[in-house]
């Protein structure tokens, strides 16, 4: 290791463990603490204020792939591992089709400094597949096509604001990204920490969750920006204390945040985030969206069709990652990402 990197690698390890040992500095407001049991009915009194404040912190976000498929003849007999000795796949292709593929999720915002925004979501959110292989026949090593990303674009909006984000780190166990935007300024009509606040409110303690315990979720399905109410209806699911709520969860939702009141209001704590909800899979015949779109109704359809899979979600049940998994996301993140011009250090030390 040269002596720069040395010095550097030096220089932010005692960064990160300063930040720890100093004196915290709660910035959340209107908080009291807690009794250590959290509600398991509805909270008696006006929540208005807090769930608004908690809402400004979550943000609407997509993820857009850009695919071309290479399809091969059944005689050109192409494996997978040739593919990179080929200068150009359209030359020993049939045919080649392009495509895009679109994912919508909520992030929730844990900096905001020097007009950078800094956000932690569901991975699977952001995250897409590089390269597809479809094989002529079960067993054989003869390729029938194969699908490459060409371009992927992210999409952070708040209105007024739309703007592109990066994805700066990743965990693929624990379905977790955290992603960053660079914000003009100059495009927005308030101040950059206005429209994009930190989540206000500590991290919970998920392991003292309970069967009943109530849940508020926040999120964008479908593009809306939603809050609902939700019961712990599974509780302790794993090691890391992720759980099982009956919220209705709707595409969009994956990274919405969820808080819990320990003990009465206004103690709010954030003790998770949505991730997914069960679905059966199925698989359907679709025609080309352009073709269709010219289509007579009332007339037999007999232009290509493409085989397309549809998810049937099984509302009521929503699966949420804890806040312990995300803490110790952050804190394994903090030193690289303070490389990156995001100090997430006083975030996690503030809140815990």
């Amino acid at each position: 290791m040269s002596a720069s990197r040395f010095y550097l690698s030096l220089l932010l390890t005692v960064c990160f463990f300063a930040a720890f040992s100093c004196t915290r500095a709660i910035v959340y407001v209107d908080q009291e603490p807690g009794t250590g049991e959290y509600l398991t009915g509805y909270p008696v009194g006006n929540a208005a204020p807090q769930l608004e404040r908690i809402q400004k912190s979550v943000k609407r976000i997509t993820s857009t792939s850009h695919y071309q498929t290479y399809i091969f003849s059944p005689d050109s007999n192409i494996r997978a591992e040739q593919l990179s000795s080929i200068p150009d796949l359209e030359y020993v292709a049939s045919a080649v089709v392009q495509s895009h593929t679109t994912s919508s999720g909520t992030a929730i915002v844990i900096h905001n400094q020097d007009h950078l925004v800094g956000m932690v979501t569901a991975r699977h959110v952001v995250s897409s597949a590089d390269t597809l292989y479809e094989y002529l026949e079960t067993g054989r090593p003869y390729l029938g096509s194969v699908t490459i990303k060409t371009n992927q674009v992210n999409w952070l909006f708040d209105a007024p604001y739309v703007g592109t984000f990066e994805i700066l780190a990743e965990d693929e166990f624990a379905d977790l990204a955290i992603i960053g935007a660079r914000v003009d300024p100059k495009l927005l009509d308030i101040p950059v920490r206005e429209q994009f606040p930190v989540f206000p409110y500590p991290f919970g303690r998920p392991d003292r969750m309970r069967i009943g315990t109530f849940t508020y979720s926040f999120g964008y399905p479908r593009g809306y920006p939603m809050v609902t109410t939700a019961i712990v209806s599974q509780a302790s699911r794993d090691r890391h204390h992720s759980f099982v709520t009956d919220g209705l969860f709707n595409p969009g939702f994956s990274g919405g945040a969820v808080v819990a009141i320990n003990g009465g209001l206004p103690a709010f704590e954030w003790v998770g985030m949505a991730r997914s909800t069960s679905a059966t899979r199925e698989w359907i015949l679709v025609p080309d969206e352009d073709t269709a779109a010219e289509h007579l109704l009332h007339l037999p359809y007999d232009g290509e069709v493409f085989a397309q899979e549809k998810a049937q979600i099984h509302y009521g049940i929503t699966h949420v990652i804890s806040s312990t998994q995300i803490r110790n996301m952050l804190e394994d993140n903090a030193v690289y990402l303070l490389t990156r011009g995001y100090n997430i250090l006083p975030f996690i030390q503030n809140r815990m």
